[in-house]
Order: structure tokens, then C-alpha cells, then sequence
């Protein structure tokens, strides 16, 4: 039985906002780092545009662009993360900042992947299918190798798309590891 995960999310801004500036970004971003920090065990983060009519691609990427450089880095630590209340415009935005970036961000509401996706859609459909798999279950499913599949495992925990964890005993030695959706 998979214990239940802890949610934070974390309100971007008030109905009918326009946000812009690289300064209102890093002072979003602050505030959310500030808030995750504080929040204990390390949640699933749901960053909710709700209310936001539109952004500027200079506070997207100050704001997230950003805050998606610190979480692959491992400077912020999250079970998964995910945007949701995002409207057509404000979608549009955040594509283009997380492509710009090489980045991607899961869509909260649908589970579809934003931004950077070229491989990555198709890696991280299958993911939602098995559910709960190693690396190479995935592999398989792909038909790639194992290497391949790792590569992109990494970006999808590093993105917070998916969990990971060691998975029990090895067969062939080593460390193995297992992956699930947050």
C-alpha cells in the first residue's frame, strides 16, 4: 500500500494578475523557496497559476526557469512537482521559457510535459502506464536500452515528473532502483 504523499501548493498570484519583470520572478521565486523550505517531509509541490491572466517570458524564466535550475542541482529537494491553473496564454508562456532552458514541467490537471519534451513524452507516457517499474521494465517497453532509459529517468526525477527509490535486492548486484509518479 503506497503511503499517502504530502501536498504543498504554493498560489502564484491573485485572479486577474499580469505578472512581468525579471525582479517580480526572483521575488516569487524567493517566496516559494521560503515557503518549500519550510515544509516537512519534502512534499509533492503544486505551483498553482490559478488567477493568473498572463506572464512575461522575463518572469517566467526568473521564476521558474530557475527554480527548475536549483531543483536539477538538488539545491531544492521535492517528492515531485507540477503546475496547475495554467490558461492558454500562461501555458504558452511557460512552454517557451522550459524549452529556451531545455527544460520540461508536468502539467498538473492532464499530466502532459511542457517545455523541452522531444524523447521525453513518449518516456514519460510510458512511465504513467507501468505505474511502478525499474529502469529496465521501462527499457523494455521502449524497446531501448537500459542506458538510454536511465538518461531519461534522470531527467524525469530531476523535473520532479517521477519518484525514485532503491528497489529491494538486486538480483545481478549493485544498486537498482525504482521508479514511481509522485
Amino acid at each position: 500500500m503506497k503511503a499517502k504523499q504530502y501536498v504543498l501548493t504554493f498560489p502564484v498570484s491573485e485572479p486577474g494578475t499580469f505578472l512581468s519583470t525579471r525582479g517580480t520572478g526572483a521575488h516569487k521565486r524567493s517566496e516559494l523557496e521560503a515557503v518549500f523550505r519550510s515544509a516537512s517531509p519534502a512534499p509533492v509541490l503544486e505551483i498553482d497559476f490559478t488567477g493568473t491572466e498572463a506572464m512575461t517570458h522575463s518572469f517566467v524564466d526568473e521564476f521558474l526557469g530557475k527554480f527548475y535550475v536549483s531543483l536539477a542541482a538538488g539545491d531544492v529537494q521535492a517528492v515531485g512537482v507540477r503546475l496547475v491553473g495554467l490558461n492558454e496564454e500562461t501555458r504558452e508562456s511557460v512552454a517557451v521559457c522550459l524549452e529556451r532552458r531545455k527544460q520540461f514541467a508536468v502539467q498538473g490537471e492532464d499530466h502532459t510535459l511542457l517545455g523541452d519534451t522531444n524523447v521525453m513524452a513518449d518516456t514519460y507516457a510510458q512511465a504513467r502506464k507501468l505505474g511502478a517499474f525499474r529502469a529496465q521494465e521501462l527499457a523494455d517497453a521502449l524497446g531501448i536500452s537500459v542506458t538510454n532509459a536511465n538518461n531519461r529517468l534522470k531527467r524525469l526525477v530531476q523535473a520532479g515528473a517521477l519518484s525514485r527509490g532503491r528497489a529491494p535486492g538486486p538480483e545481478r548486484g549493485g544498486k537498482e532502483f525504482m521508479y514511481t509518479l509522485p
